[in-house]
């Protein structure tokens, strides 16, 4: 009996075995297998082996917020489906804003409309994810609407009201924009001394000059000391002497924190190139076909051309050529010396962007003199990237290709690999003590 007991169970054990294998068989090909072993006189459920085929369950969106400065600004979202374990599925999600007037939405990439808030949504069958989107207006600029470079009496109130515009960084006027208004030491009184700003984002104000003779400022400031100055003269502006001299610091900024889009090793700047003149000539121009100087420059980084079309305006149209070193970025270099004259007020000065295929940052005519006729003591020139139009390259390091035809210089701010972000600074300041008429 006893034998005949442990054949029963080896049995058992061997019918166990081969089930088991062939749940696993099967398994291995996608099916739910069910297996049952049923003895006599003993029923014994083997456990159920189930292999759950993947479905989508969730629908996530990141990043799960964002906040936009300006209208037109954009920021881009991704969407993943996963299944019940949480694994990517594959999927095409639909995306949808809750307020088109305050968003619109195209295949993730959202752009700001009207300030407000809403919700991104995006779909996958019954399933859905959402991200929070606050557009909120921030002044970037303030620009004078009119009243500007008035002439007036030293004690009287000026003929016109000053009126200045609020700019969010895409250039749209901001509603609502609280504006302070101030004149210098001596240069009078503003009243309002403050004022919102009107849906065109406008704000005006009523400037009475101080007592003093000349030119008097009056500062317009908003948030974040984004200002204006507005200039006035009371009685006769003295004239300017004949000449002054200016440093010309650049301070480049570009690195992988600024542009971090494909930041290529070794950053730097081509020597600086450039000339004082007046405005009967120009070297370069946005919307304009590079010159073989500019062309040159901008993918070289050489100086060479564009110095001999310098200085075929000498004498005449140029005063001189202006020459600075190239420098690594981040870093600084400032120009000593340079002088200009009543009859050469401007400044045009570039350096390539290396390495790059023909991208280059600078200034085209620039005057150093205001609205007066008077030499600025300091003016900052904030610089953002420029397509020469003369390579097809879209990368740091693309291969040589020329353009054919050679294409207008155009802007490459916000443009990929470049961000909204700027690549440096122009400074110039007066160095002389205003003699030399």
């Amino acid at each position: 009996m006893a034998r005949q007991l442990k054949q029963v169970e080896d049995g058992v054990r061997a019918r166990r075995w081969d089930g088991r294998a062939n749940a696993l068989r099967w398994a291995g090909r996608g099916y739910v297998v069910l297996a049952l072993a049923t003895l006599s006189n003993c029923v014994d459920e083997e456990a159920i082996m189930r292999i759950e085929p993947s479905r989508a369950t969730a629908v996530t969106i990141a990043p799960a917020s964002a906040t936009l400065a300006s209208l037109g600004e954009t920021v881009t979202f991704r969407a993943q489906i996963t299944d019940q374990n949480g694994s990517s599925y594959p999927g095409t999600v639909t995306w949808s804003t809750s307020d088109p007037a305050v968003f619109s939405v195209a295949s993730g990439v959202v752009t700001a409309v009207g300030n407000g808030t809403g919700t991104l949504t995006a779909s996958y069958e019954n399933l859905s994810g959402t991200a929070s989107i606050v557009v909120d207006q921030q002044p970037a600029a303030v620009s004078v609407a009119s009243g500007g470079a008035q002439e007036g009496l030293a004690g009287r109130a000026l003929p016109e009201p000053v009126v200045v515009r609020i700019d969010d960084a895409g250039g749209s006027p901001i509603a609502d924009v609280t504006v302070s208004f101030a004149a210098a030491e001596g240069h009078g009184t503003a009243d309002p001394p403050s004022a919102v700003t009107d849906p065109a984002g406008m704000a005006s104000t009523s400037w009475t000059l101080g007592e003093v003779s000349g030119v008097q400022s009056l500062i317009a400031s908003a948030a974040d000391g984004v200002s204006a100055e507005v200039k006035a003269v009371a009685g006769e502006v003295p004239l300017p002497s004949d000449t002054a001299v200016y440093s010309i610091t650049f301070n480049a900024t570009w690195s992988a924190a600024t542009h971090p889009t494909d930041f290529p090793p070794g950053p730097h700047f081509s020597p600086l190139i450039g000339a004082v003149h007046n405005d009967s000539v120009a070297f370069w121009a946005s919307g304009e076909v590079a010159s073989p100087g500019i062309e040159q420059m901008a993918e070289t980084g050489g100086t060479s051309n564009l110095t001999r079309e310098i200085r075929a305006h000498i004498p005449g149209n140029v005063l001189s050529v202006i020459n600075g070193r190239g420098i690594g970025s981040p870093a600084s270099t400032t120009i000593e010396g340079v002088r200009v004259s009543l009859g050469h007020p401007l400044i045009t000065l570039v350096t390539m962007i290396a390495p790059s295929p023909d991208w280059f940052v600078g200034v085209a005519g620039q005057s150093l003199q205001d609205e007066f006729g008077q030499w600025v003591d300091e003016l900052q020139v904030v610089l953002y990237p420029y397509d020469s139009g003369t390579d097809d390259g879209v990368s740091y390091r693309s291969a040589n290709a020329d353009s054919s035809p050679k294409q207008p210089i155009k802007g490459l701010k916000g443009i990929s690999p470049f961000s909204d972000e700027p690549i440096g600074t122009y400074t110039f300041t007066r160095t002389d003590t205003g003699g030399g008429g």
